[in-house]
């Protein structure tokens, strides 16, 4: 069995499930599953790292499927979204907002002590939460124990300050692109928190929650260059669906005919793939 090494630096056996099961999640069928596994199989030395067999497995589905290979870039592409957490935060509000949410973007919230700047304001019905992004661009880097102890400690200052309407319910939520440590999730579940990361809780992660509304990043968008992209961030166009909704938006770009048409499919497909 080849060893091959995560982004933490751990050393583990190569699994081809793990790899077939990340193609069959994106919509790939058996018979392009198996050519990819094989062909990533082929090539597969000791002690490479899971980020090249993504790459190679990428460039394998993108040959095939430009949609696919869309889906499958998720995790990459949120990481692609800037250098600041800014565009991460307005992705938050969009998601919530798919869910029926009434969402404002960093606001200035009164705490007991001291006034509070809140990425995300979200309410529906008898709920407000205030949400606490936390991005992450490179491979590897996990939310440990430290942030959910400063985040609730902010939540709890504005709670104490916050005139509740009646029956009205105030939460704490923290939400990130990559992963917890296990004592942050312990903690800030233990304290009342509402943790969304990457792959966490088992229902309703960050990654499902996208897959399910369909609402993927322009960054997921493989025939965009990088300066397109920064274009469309700027104008706070971050979400395939509003490219989708509205295709005059590229026209300023003055983007070449074949590859409009590619990436105005490609925006469609994703917002189309919606569960609910």
């Amino acid at each position: 069995m080849t060893t091959i090494i995560k982004t933490s630096g751990e050393q583990v056996p190569f699994d081809p499930n793990r790899l077939s099961q990340s193609l069959k999640r994106v919509g790939a069928d058996e018979s392009l599953i198996r050519e990819i596994v094989d062909e990533v199989s082929h090539r597969l030395v000791e002690g490479m790292s899971t980020h090249t067999i993504y790459h190679i497995a990428f460039r394998l589905l993108r040959k095939k499927s430009r949609s696919l290979a869309a889906k499958y870039h998720l995790k990459h592409a949120i990481m692609q979204l800037g250098l600041s957490g800014y565009p991460f935060e307005k992705y938050v509000a969009e998601i919530l907002r798919h869910q029926g949410f009434q969402t404002q973007n960093n606001q200035i919230v009164t705490g007991f002590c001291v006034d509070h700047e809140v990425d995300v304001v979200a309410e529906r019905k008898n709920q407000k939460i205030f949400i606490e992004c936390k991005y992450h661009n490179r491979l590897g880097i996990k939310c440990d124990v430290k942030i959910s102890l400063y985040f609730k400690a902010r939540f709890q200052d504005i709670e104490l300050s916050y005139k509740k309407k009646a029956d009205e319910q105030l939460k704490g939520w923290l939400v990130t692109n990559t992963r917890f440590t296990h004592d942050a999730i312990q903690y800030g579940l233990c304290a009342g928190l509402h943790l969304i990361g990457w792959d966490f809780p088992t229902v309703g992660s960050l990654k499902e929650l996208i897959e399910f509304s369909g609402l993927y990043p322009i960054t997921c968008i493989t025939s965009f260059t990088k300066a397109e992209i920064s274009q469309l961030l700027e104008k706070n166009i971050i979400i395939c669906k509003t490219i989708s909704n509205n295709i005059n938006l590229l026209d300023e770009l003055k983007i070449p005919k074949q590859r409009r048409d590619s990436i105005i499919e490609q925006c469609r497909t994703l917002w189309n793939s919606a569960v609910i």
